[in-house]
């Protein structure tokens, strides 16, 4: 299990939700499915942490990248952010 530290003043953040065309939802939609039954991903009610999923097509597949927008150490990432990629 990946786990994010964050700093003790760190603030939750809440994006909207953004649109999908219906082809590329199908494929989103069994990707996620895919994950859930690997144990990759699990389900959650409610967070305060919450973006987007942008969504690049592969060859190979499709790469999820799931933005956690936050206030990391400054250790972690430069820019303050952290960039979770899933996929191929």
């Amino acid at each position: 299990m990946h786990k994010i530290i964050t700093t003790e003043d760190a603030k939750p953040t809440r994006e909207a939700q953004r649109r999908l065309n219906p082809n590329l939802r199908e494929v989103v939609k069994k990707e996620v499915i895919k994950w859930l039954d690997a144990g990759i991903i699990y389900p959650i009610s409610d967070s305060a942490w919450v973006s987007p999923t942008q969504v690049v097509p592969k060859k190979a597949g499709i790469q999820s990248r799931m933005k956690v927008v936050n206030k990391l150490p400054p250790d972690r990432l430069p820019g303050g952010g952290c960039v979770l990629t899933t996929g191929n």
